[in-house]
């Protein structure tokens, strides 16, 4: 396995209540630094495979030429 691995130890003493807040102060951590790289990198342009790029109006067409492998 490539990626480092993390493993949690229990610490002495610790009541169960302090150990779950721990636990959520690490997540609520890697989850606001996934955000932060997400809302950092540029949105992908359209291209013909994105829905926002099919042209849904079709008002003014008076001829659909279809494929012939499809009906």
């Amino acid at each position: 396995m490539d990626s480092p691995r993390i493993t949690y130890a229990l610490r002495p003493g610790a009541t169960a209540e302090a150990e779950l807040d721990v636990l959520a102060n690490v997540y609520r951590f890697i989850l606001d630094c996934h955000a932060k790289k997400a809302a950092a990198e540029p949105a992908p342009a359209p291209d013909s495979s994105n829905d926002a790029a099919i042209v849904r109006t079709t008002e003014e067409v008076s001829h659909v030429e279809q494929r012939h492998d499809r009906s």
